[in-house]
């Protein structure tokens, strides 16, 4: 058992303290099918990414999220927590998968009629010509959400991850290079809003279908009240969360133009790839696996920790890294229009390293039960978040430009709010977050100690990494022309400087060098 987690006492029937490592091994492994199949689509998606970068404007991305982000003020009881609630009940799942089916699809009609109903008007409210179809568009996300959530419970009640993996693949291959077509076709934003949801009811599609007759949706008259109380609980804290997590498009939005949050949306949008490789793919493992051991909360805190030391030696690195070198990355690959977007896309990077933590620890909170801390957890972070983001966008712009030129980074006068709020982001996640994982260990008697290494130590193995990598790149642009530099710096340094990094922050703790090796052993096994 990992010294960061204080023993508590327990009779016979306690497990041996090392079982922690094989369910931190399981969760690495299981995450490996999930993260394979988002690997190879997150390829596809940066290749297709590029094109609608030359395809569409500034203004149609920055629409497009604003849209997105606007409707989910409306999504009070978001659609897929249904899945939470089913995981976090899990020896009743048969019984409660009807009623919890039936409670599901009665919300998410009605939050559908509350948008679609409110799109015009918001658009005449606002004055953006076109918001009200995006809008509508956005709005159909708890339908898909609908579609996917009981089923997908299920597939992730049963650890059926390879499964899920394939069908996943097949299906966001599909919808992210139809986007491509649509984008050709004239559809402008539309382009970046409907892929992604008709992706979750796709997805939702084929697991029906691969898990036919095993989920009764026969409605238990008894419990339809007792799922749609855990249901307002559990939804009213991802509510808020889902709050948080736009509240910094939206802000921007009203604050600024459509070119400026375009910037932003852009930036944002390539910084966040690296977390959402792993950090969501780790939490939609971890959290069955925390409800198999629901009833040993010292097992459930240290098997979090191994799992998320061992996948924070990956992410935090590559985030690190991926901030050093967004110079020549942007420059290189994209047109001269998405300049304003490298300073942001560099500290909303830095801000990942943070956020990688964020869904495994909701995932802990929810496997716990514990969906009041949840919701107190999101409350504070919404209303210290809206205070520190509006103050950063209205007066810090010319702070944020003035570090950014210090710093050696593009100063876009047409960028100054975006990266204001980018550099907000990394406050308002770097405090959160730690909080995060603290709430999750406090029935283990996690320490504030044990809680800032967790995001200290991969930072100290990097950051000379990351300083080396930007001290070469800037040696070659004095040595070759400036493309061949920013080649090499994205081609050679930057994957060996990842390497590197990866492998120090793996040999710095014993416990994530076992959960490395064991998840290596697994994989040379398979191939045998």
């Amino acid at each position: 058992m990992s010294a960061d987690v204080a023993v508590e006492g327990g009779g016979p029937e306690r497990r041996p303290a090392a079982a922690p490592a094989g369910f931190a091994a399981a969760a690495a492994r299981g995450s490996v099918w999930t993260t394979s199949q988002v690997i190879v689509n997150k390829l596809v998606t940066v290749a297709v990414g590029v094109a609608l970068s030359y395809i569409l404007s500034e203004a149609d991305y920055g629409l497009a999220s604003f849209a997105a982000n606007l409707s989910v003020f409306a999504f009070v009881l978001p659609t897929f927590v249904m899945g939470d609630v089913l995981l976090a009940d899990g020896k009743r799942f048969d019984r409660v998968a009807g009623a919890a089916n039936g409670v599901m699809w009665a919300a998410a009609v009605a939050m559908f009629a509350v948008v679609a109903a409110a799109a015009l008007p918001i658009e005449r409210l606002l004055d953006r010509q076109g918001l009200a179809l995006l809008v509508v568009v956005a709005g159909t996300r708890p339908l898909a959400d609908a579609v996917l959530a009981v089923a997908n419970a299920r597939l992730r009640m049963d650890l059926a991850y390879k499964r899920m993996a394939i069908l996943d693949g097949a299906v966001t291959l599909a919808t992210t290079v139809a986007a491509i077509g649509l984008a050709l076709g004239g559809a402008g934003a539309i382009a970046l809003t409907l892929p992604p949801i008709a992706a979750l009811a796709g997805r939702g599609v084929l697991y029906w279908q691969s898990i036919r007759g095993r989920v009764p949706l026969r409605i238990e008259r008894e419990e339809v009240r007792p799922i749609a109380r855990r249901f307002a609980v559990a939804g009213v804290g991802q509510y808020l969360h889902n709050i948080v997590g736009s509240l910094e498009v939206v802000v921007l939005g009203l604050l600024t133009n459509e070119v400026e949050l375009g910037l932003y949306v852009f930036a944002a949008t390539y910084a966040f790839q690296s977390n959402s490789i792993i950090a969501t793919q780790l939490a939609s493992v971890l959290q069955p696996i925390f409800v198999h051991i629901h009833d040993d909360a010292q097992r459930q805190v240290s098997a979090f920790l191994r799992a998320t030391r061992l996948l924070s030696s990956v992410a935090v690195p590559l985030c690190l890294i991926q901030a050093a070198i967004a110079v020549p990355a942007i420059t290189l690959v994209f047109s001269e229009k998405w300049r304003g977007s490298i300073a942001p896309f560099a500290a909303l990077s830095i801000a990942q390293t943070f956020l990688f933590v964020c869904a495994p620890s909701i995932a802990l909170l929810k496997a716990q039960g514990r969906f009041r801390a949840y919701f107190f957890w999101q409350f504070g972070q919404m209303v210290g978040s809206v205070l520190l983001f509006v103050f950063a966008t209205k007066y810090g712009a010319e702070h944020a430009l003035a570090l950014a030129a210090a710093v050696g980074l593009p100063a876009e006068a047409n960028a100054g709010k975006a990266l204001a709020m980018s550099l907000a982001s990394i406050v308002s996640w770097g405090i959160s977050c730690p909080v995060a994982v603290w709430l999750g260990g406090r029935r283990a008697d996690l320490g504030v100690r044990a809680t800032l290494r967790v995001f200290m130590e991969p930072w100290i193995v990097t950051v000379p990494v990351a300083a080396a990598l930007v001290a070469a790149w800037i040696g070659l642009r004095g040595a070759v022309s400036g493309p061949w530099a920013d080649g090499l710096a994205i081609g050679v340094l930057a994957p060996v400087a990842a390497v590197v990094s990866i492998a120090g922050c793996i040999v710095l703790r014993r416990d994530t060098r076992e959960d490395f090796l064991r998840v290596v052993e697994r994989v040379r096994r398979r191939r045998k």
